[in-house]
């Protein structure tokens, strides 16, 4: 179940020649929403060097299942899905707002990182309490 979910509107750059959101722009879409989760939540400042710590995406992946078309109001819903030691892994859902029509699926990994050494850290136990007190009990929290 997806708890969390922003909004945006298809603007003209990200179509192609059909007239269709171009697909790379969906990796767009699924940081906005990450983003606005992390805000959401309170803890962006734990992905950032400020707080000792910063991310990497290691992977990165979309299923497209309906075409979304020029100022289109979408949703995009976001959760965090697992936790590793020193990872986590968000999901997202594109859905057409008036229609309910789901238009895309993805996720991502992240890696967080020691930002003076760049070497792997553990997720912040702050941020592993807020994600399981927002979404409930999480696999690897």
């Amino acid at each position: 179940m997806f708890h969390f979910s922003t909004e945006v509107r298809v603007r003209l750059p990200e179509t192609d020649a059909f007239g269709i959101v171009f697909h790379g722009y969906f990796f767009t879409y699924f940081d906005v929403a990450r983003m606005d989760y992390l805000r959401n939540l309170g803890i962006i400042d734990y992905i950032s060097p400020a707080h000792g710590t910063t991310n990497v995406v290691v992977h990165s992946s979309a299923d497209f299942r309906s075409p979304a078309r020029f100022d289109e109001p979408l949703v995009i819903q976001a959760r965090i899905s697992a936790f590793g030691t020193t990872s986590f892994t968000f999901e997202f859902r594109v859905l057409h707002k008036s229609e309910n029509r789901l238009i895309a699926t993805g996720k991502s990994t992240h890696v967080v990182l020691d930002p003076k050494t760049w070497k792997p850290a553990p997720v912040p136990r702050e941020l592993k309490d807020r994600v399981e007190q927002y979404e409930g009990l999480i696999p690897g929290a």
